[in-house]
């Protein structure tokens, strides 16, 4: 994965802060470095590590002197530092030295009993020469050791120091491990954005996008999203009051045309005029019930299916009648618990009824059936519906029969009421020919 080149702002706000962090460390390091190094090489001007190198090659000999047997460490220093000097005594008079001792230290020889720790100068004839003095504690108890001319202080050895080496890893991994929660948690309020942004439905309108934990530089862009929504909401809802409206005005000349046409006597074209009627009427209707379900809120709330479903099919019966057809209903148990808003969903299972009486045909069977698993079906015994039409006639305004049979919107209603209770409505064969509706809903546990 390309870091420095990622369209994520958590990713690239986390490795280029990390970097300018390891940065800042290693600038600070390289700025402290000089001082330090002028300081440690003022004052020290030795490097102390030789003093453990000295102090372990001092044994007891078998005469009980004092002998050197030098390691690895301290042969080399003599090797890279032919002038190193150094002399190490204790409280007991033992003593042993190395290389050329400077004159003045062997006069003060008992002083140095008495310090613990000392930078020496002035030694040399010109008091040119420095010594470092230390008093060590180990297998040989408590010696003074005193060196010269040895391995100087450098900037290497002034950050070589396990403390500040383990102290700068310990700062840039913490740098690694903190910045990213740091970056994370500064920009949770973006996700929060994005779950608001994800509910905005056009079913579930109102919803907002909010700015709690925002960072405001986004401010701006969270207010102009929701002033977005905001003109959308005014559109819909405009479009909704002029469609409610306009079918509105339309009953009451549709109205006032049925009348006029019930006096007339015109005959055969009198009929005609009156299906012409009764279609716009319908259509008026629709329009009613679609802007009527989008408006309103569903009441949701525990419903006997088999309840619901008997009072449609009996209110629907004298129209079938009417019509010539004949109705079936059966439930396979009395109890089918579903959690809906009774009055959409009646509303859809009458347009199933209405499309099954519309396009069964005369001397048509409607079959009402409701199962135990919270299935709805209605059936017909007409001439059924083609397989390449089974979806289109869920679409507003979408038709297989011509254009005086029916308005095309009563199956788009039933598919929209379905979604809303989270069920599946589709469309196939009837055992005895004809189409076959099922209207499939959760079921609530009894």
């Amino acid at each position: 994965m390309n870091l420095w080149g990622s369209n994520s702002l958590r990713i690239r706000l986390t490795w280029r802060i990390v970097v300018m962090q390891a940065l800042v460390l290693i600038a600070f390091t390289a700025i402290a470095a000089v001082p330090i190094y002028r300081f440690l090489s003022e004052e020290l001007r030795y490097e102390t590590d030789i003093i453990d190198d000295i102090a372990s090659a001092i044994v007891v000999g078998e005469d009980g002197r004092w002998q050197l047997v030098m390691g690895d460490d301290l042969a080399e220093d003599a090797t890279d530092y032919p002038d190193l000097w150094f002399y190490a005594l204790d409280a007991n008079g033992h003593s042993l030295q190395w290389g050329e001792i400077p004159d003045r230290l062997l006069t003060m020889v008992d002083a140095l009993k008495t310090v613990r720790s000392a930078n020496i100068s002035g030694l040399g004839p010109n008091e040119d020469l420095v010594a470092l003095l230390r008093r060590h504690e180990g297998a040989m108890g408590r010696i003074w050791i005193v060196v010269g001319n040895g391995p100087e202080i450098g900037i290497r050895s002034a950050f070589g120091n396990p403390v500040f080496v383990g102290l700068l890893c310990l700062l840039t991994l913490a740098s690694f491990l903190i910045i990213p929660k740091i970056v994370r948690g500064e920009l949770r309020g973006i996700d929060q954005v994005a779950l608001d942004a994800n509910k905005i439905d056009f079913q579930r309108r109102g919803t907002r996008l909010s700015l709690e934990r925002v960072p405001d530089e986004l401010h701006s862009l969270v207010r102009a999203v929701n002033a977005g929504l905001q003109r959308l909401d005014d559109g819909i809802e405009r479009r909704h009051r002029f469609i409610a409206g306009a079918a509105h005005e339309l009953r009451t000349p549709i109205a006032i045309l049925q009348a006029r046409l019930e006096l007339m006597h015109g005959g055969e074209q009198q009929g005609k005029l009156m299906l012409d009627v009764a279609r716009l009427a319908n259509l008026a209707n629709q329009l009613l019930d679609l802007e009527r379900l989008e408006a309103e809120v569903p009441q949701f709330q525990r419903t006997n299916l088999v309840e619901l479903a008997t009072e449609v099919a009996s209110d629907m019966a004298p129209v079938i009648i009417a019509a010539g057809c004949t109705i079936v209903f059966d439930a396979e148990t009395e109890n089918v618990p579903v959690l809906c808003d009774p009055p959409s969903l009646s509303r859809a299972l009458l347009n199933l009824i209405q499309n099954a009486v519309v396009h069964g045909g005369e001397s048509s069977m409607i079959s009402v059936t409701v199962s135990s698993d919270a299935t709805l079906r209605v059936a017909d015994t007409g001439p059924g519906i083609p397989e390449e039409y089974r979806d289109v006639i869920f679409e507003p305004f979408g038709r297989v029969t011509p254009l005086d049979q029916g308005a095309g919107l009563g199956l788009a209603l039933v598919r929209d009421i379905v979604e809303r209770h989270n069920g599946r409505v589709t469309v196939g064969d009837a055992s005895g020919g004809g189409a076959l509706f099922e209207v499939s809903l959760p079921l609530l546990a009894k």
